[in-house]
């Protein structure tokens, strides 16, 4: 059993005790009340109450009989505070307060009629508003409730804001007004079907706030022109069955159409340069009298005169573009992006003339007064702002489908820039529908787009700097000729780019030198963080390193980009500029900022991360790139350093070719040494053997014979002889080279040994090495023949002739032999 609360008590005591005029005092205390009696308010009452339930419900009941009492009665005051006491009760009491306000709805539709103070019927608008939107969620309490009320209710407040004949004032304030058309807009959106017979009376009651002029009798403020468009717009929401997306799309084609004509009388002071991509004709204008535009009748906006008063409705009607653009949709629908962006194009095609050639920088028509060309300049701008928040609202609602527009469309910022940069508003829009469409399509953007940007990046750093008391240059000016070359007497380092970027004035570029003595100055003053320029130049800071591809930008901008960021105290363009290093046409990078992001910002987590990932490569790029500011400082040094580079490169490769000469020559020298001891071990072991005897004769034939072969001869005839003689004549066979092979050798110059050529060398060489440690094997293991019987020494020296003539002609064999084996190294050699 739930206890009632004590306020709920407080309540229904003090709407008892107190008198009916006093209430409207105390109505914040009584409100206060019914906010904390919620939970007693929405439960659900018992069947069979008990005890404190009982009187719960009992308090609640008698609370709604007071609140239906006040709202019924004869004293304003009375009625005043029922109404603010229905709005606390319908807020906080649920379903169960919805279902018992039948009562209230009506009693609080009566008032809309009575002479009750406007305060009053503004807050029975607000508090039926917030009824009718909770009974939506209720299908039963909307067929009961809601549907038979409602057009009493959207009835009531028609006549309260029906618009005065032109020679009458309004009946009611703008702001009573404005709050009208916020409760049509929920209400028609929310209930299309009961509220469709009203369409045409909503029109005609709210199209004179879409797009006022000065020609008007009301002053309307901004909140009711939003207001006003965006209930035009939400009317689509009545067309019958799926009627709802084409009647969105007839509505915008009707305004872009009407913008059009409106520009035909606005700038007929121009001979325009546009031609229309959407079938557009450009009307006959008259050139007599002031240009004029609107009616009287049910479909036109009202009446106006004059180029003033036409700039200010094509800005209105530009405006409820943008609505259009905003205002959520029942059903999907077709933008008309392709005249949306042909009415821009017209627009932005005329310009304000250049102050140093006036107006003979853009075509006029000679049939208009110079008075009237004046005026259309002075009015300009304010057009320019109006096409310039409908790209940015066109972005918002396209997203990324609108990145094949984003040329076009920076094409047109930077035309109005260009002209307009002077003009702080125009600067402000601009930085905010840059930074819309670089968040979109910078990285995908072309060299000579990125080229086309340097005025804004420009004016960018200059309104950042000038916010931050590092420039003196009057706000939005155009410096002279002589501050925007090089206002630093040092040629070398340049406190501006070629483009005129400057940021300090001489004193002060002077003063301020050194780069450390920066992060000492003030950062910021009190008007810079107010300051809506400031606001919208710092954020789109950032974006030119991260979104912007580096490769296009200009040393000098990327400078002055790197410069404000350190200046302003920016952490996040800073955190850009380092994760986003410059790479100039020469492939050198541009000095890092890291040093100054980690001593501006010790404690920071993401800079200490930064730090401890980025440390090393910071100190590698700050040592292969000059370390001052200028980026144009040192390259002369640089391409000198590459050209010694190049230089001792092939005096390196000039050195290696030489050593692998002298080395092959070495080599050479060592094989002749070789070959030449040799020669005279195998002369000393001959002379030794001519001394021994005939013996030795035949060694020293035999050794003959093994340098005229490159292997020894298997036919040959072996004589009689020890082991050890044999053993040694053996040696003798491996170790001598063919003479025939030394000399070929000797008369050709050794060739360049290349990896291939050596291995197969090396393979041809154990080939025959087998083939010979074989064939002295089976020698041998031959038995040796008896001996033969001693014979006279001249017999012995003609047997021994005999010999050698057998030798010779199986020696001649043997040499045929080796010499193909030569020819097929040659070959492999020569492969």
């Amino acid at each position: 059993m739930a206890i009632p609360p004590p306020d709920l008590r407080v309540l229904c005591r003090r709407l008892a005790s107190t008198p009916v005029d006093d209430l409207p005092h105390i109505c914040p205390l009584l409100v206060s009340h019914v906010l904390r009696c919620g939970e007693a308010l929405s439960a659900v009452p018992e069947t069979k109450a008990k005890d404190k339930s009982s009187e719960t419900a009992t308090l609640v009941h008698r609370l709604r009989t007071h609140i239906t009492t006040l709202l019924t009665g004869k004293s304003a005051s009375g009625r005043f505070a029922a109404v603010s006491l229905v709005k606390a009760v319908v807020d906080v009491g649920g379903w169960e307060s919805l279902r018992a306000s039948d009562a209230w709805i009506r009693g609080l539709i009566s008032i809309l009629g009575k002479p009750d103070p406007l305060v009053s019927k503004e807050l029975c608008v607000i508090t039926l508003t917030k009824i009718y939107s909770l009974l939506q969620g209720y299908q039963t309490l909307v067929r009961e409730m809601a549907t038979p009320t409602l057009p009493s209710f959207v009835t009531a407040m028609l006549n309260l804001v029906k618009p005065p004949a032109s020679s009458k004032a309004l009946k009611v304030p703008t702001s009573f007004v404005d709050t009208v058309a916020g409760s049509l807009a929920n209400i028609v959106a929310l209930y299309p079907t009961t509220t469709r017979p009203f369409n045409a009376q909503i029109r005609a009651a709210f199209k004179a706030y879409v797009a006022p002029t000065m020609s008007d009798a009301v002053i309307v403020p901004q909140s009711l022109r939003e207001s006003a468009r965006s209930l035009l717009i939400v009317l689509h929401y009545t067309a019958p069955k799926n009627g709802s997306s084409d009647e969105w799309v007839k509505g915008i084609k009707s305004y872009i159409k009407e913008a059009h004509a409106t520009a035909d009388q606005v700038f007929r002071a121009v001979r325009e340069s546009w031609e229309s991509t959407a079938g557009y004709r450009v009307d006959t204008v008259r050139t007599d009298g002031e240009p004029f535009g609107g009616g009287d009748e049910a479909d036109e906006l009202p009446a106006w005169t004059g180029v003033t008063a036409g700039s200010e409705r094509l800005a209105g009607l530009i405006g409820q573009l943008i609505e259009y653009l905003k205002v959520p949709t029942k059903a999907p629908v077709t933008v008309p992006v392709g005249e949306l962006l042909d009415l821009a194009s017209r627009i932005t095609l005329i310009t304000l003339p250049k102050p140093t050639t006036g107006e003979d920088s853009v075509e006029t028509n000679p049939a208009i007064s110079r008075d009237e060309k004046a005026e259309l300049w002075s009015v300009l701008p304010e057009v320019h702002m109006a096409i310039l928040n409908l790209h940015t609202v066109l972005l918002c609602r396209l997203a990324a489908n609108a990145l094949p527009l984003a040329t076009d469309i920076l094409d047109q910022m930077v035309r109005v820039f260009t002209s307009g940069r002077h003009i702080a508003p125009i600067r402000e829009t601009v930085y905010v529908l840059a930074k819309d469409l670089l968040e979109i399509s910078g990285p995908g953007l072309l060299k000579l787009t990125v080229d086309s940007m340097a005025p804004v990046i420009q004016s960018t750093c200059q309104d950042i700097l000038r916010a931050t008391g590092h420039y003196d240059s009057p706000a939005g000016g155009k410096q002279d000729s002589n501050s925007t070359t090089n206002p630093n007497p040092n040629p070398k380092k340049p406190t501006a780019g070629k483009n005129g970027a400057g940021i300090l004035n001489p004193q002060k570029a002077q003063s301020s030198g050194n780069a450390d003595a920066y992060l000492t100055a003030s950062t910021t003053t009190t008007s810079s963080s107010s300051d809506p320029i400031f606001a919208a130049a710092l954020s789109l800071l950032p974006l030119f390193l991260s979104r912007l591809p580096q490769r296009h930008l200009s040393p000098e901008a990327r400078g002055l980009v790197d410069r404000t960021a350190i200046l302003a105290n920016s952490k996040q363009a800073m955190l850009a500029s380092v994760l986003n290093p410059y790479k100039d046409t020469r492939g050198r990078y541009y000095p890092t900022i890291l040093p100054f992001l980690i001593r501006q910002f010790l404690a920071d987590q993401e800079v200490e991360v930064l730090r401890t990932n980025l440390m090393r490569i910071g100190a590698g790029v700050s040592q292969t790139v000059a370390t001052s500011w200028d980026p144009e400082e040192g390259l002369e040094e640089l391409a000198a350093a590459a050209a010694n580079t190049g230089e001792k490169e092939e005096e390196e490769e000039d050195e290696e070719d030489e050593e692998m000469v002298d080395a092959e020559a070495d080599a050479d020298k060592e094989a002749d040494a070789q070959l030449a001891a040799e020669d005279q071990n195998q002369k000393s072991k001959a002379a030794a053997a001519a001394a021994a005897g005939v013996w030795g004769a035949a060694t020293e034939k035999s050794a003959a014979a093994g340098e005229t072969s490159s292997k020894p001869n298997p036919f040959a005839t072996v004589p009689i002889d020890s082991p050890e003689s044999r053993a040694r004549r053996a040696a003798q066979g491996l170790v001598n080279k063919p003479k025939r092979k030394i000399e070929e050798e000797a008369a050709n110059p050794p060739k360049r040994v290349t990896r291939s050529s050596r291995r197969k060398t090396l393979d041809a060489e154990e080939e025959t090495s087998a083939t010979t440690t074989a064939e002295v094997s089976e020698e041998l293991a031959t038995p040796a023949p008896a001996p033969a019987p001693a014979k006279p020494v001249v017999a012995v020296m003609e047997q021994k002739e005999d010999e050698d003539d057998g030798e010779d002609s199986d020696s001649g064999e043997s040499v045929q032999i080796d010499m193909s084996l030569e020819d097929s190294e040659d070959e492999e050699d020569e492969e």
